[in-house]
């Protein structure tokens, strides 16, 4: 087996954020595996959108080390991580909002990968839209979307960065039971056919047990655990006291 088969994609190395006198991030260390899907989970405050902020360069950690790909990133900015392959997308929608679907799914091929051939864009973007059902509505105005449709169009411009690694933050904040269904079915997808691992942290825990290969709840700050679906779900420290019984339902 290669090094490099050996080696995380992404590993958090005691990491911790500060803002002033708050401890935000308190030492935690993580790895993420290639084509993996790991669910992040816990309450509210427990540190979940910051950690996604300091993978994906958009904060820089207070100590510690990201390391993706065995290089550090954890001092580069968000641009930077983007064009070595870590792309994300936010709770509300960020698009542009004057601009067509196909549009804005492209301007993520562009943004993520400068300098390849316009021909070898289109096909990816093509490639991109089909597989995130967007095909039906590429050239229609984006400010008259639905959220669905605007997440979907979020999450097209992301794979279009070409990433190795997608953040998702709560993808599902939002959405109906048939829409939420809608978007399990293209993650689902995305797997299947991307090379791409993702990681998404969401409050709907039922979701991530069915998506996820891996389930990291925080709590405070810290990791309470990470280890397969079926041992987080079972674990009574994280139904009773992190999670709650209403958010098993």
């Amino acid at each position: 087996m290669s090094s490099s088969a050996l080696t995380p994609l992404m590993a958090l190395k005691e990491v911790t954020r500060t803002f002033g006198s708050f401890t935000a991030i308190d030492g935690i260390s993580f790895d993420i595996h290639r084509g993996e899907v790991l669910g992040i989970a816990g309450p509210n405050g427990a540190g979940k959108t910051t950690t996604l902020n300091l993978c994906t360069g958009v904060l820089p950690v207070s100590s510690g080390q990201i390391l993706f790909e065995g290089q550090q990133v954890d001092k580069l900015p968000a641009h930077r991580c983007c064009h070595l392959g870590i792309a994300r997308t936010f709770q509300i929608p960020k698009i542009f909002s004057s601009m067509n679907t196909w549009k804005n799914v492209y301007t993520g091929s562009r943004f993520g990968r400068p300098g390849i051939e316009r021909t070898k864009y289109d096909a990816h973007v093509s490639e991109v839209i089909d597989l995130v059902e967007l095909s039906e509505s590429k050239l229609m105005p984006v400010s008259d979307s639905d959220l669905l449709t605007r997440k979907r169009i979020m999450l097209g411009a992301a794979l279009c960065s070409r990433p190795k690694i997608l953040f998702l933050d709560e993808p599902l904040a939002g959405l109906n039971a048939d829409e939420m269904d809608t978007f399990i079915d293209i993650f689902r997808r995305i797997h299947a056919s991307l090379d791409v691992a993702l990681v998404i942290v969401e409050h709907k825990i039922r979701a991530l047990e069915l998506l996820s290969d891996r389930i990291l709840i925080l709590n405070f700050g810290s990791v309470l655990t990470i280890d397969e679906p079926s041992v987080v779900m079972s674990d009574p420290e994280v139904i009773e006291i992190y999670l709650g019984k209403g958010n098993l339902a």
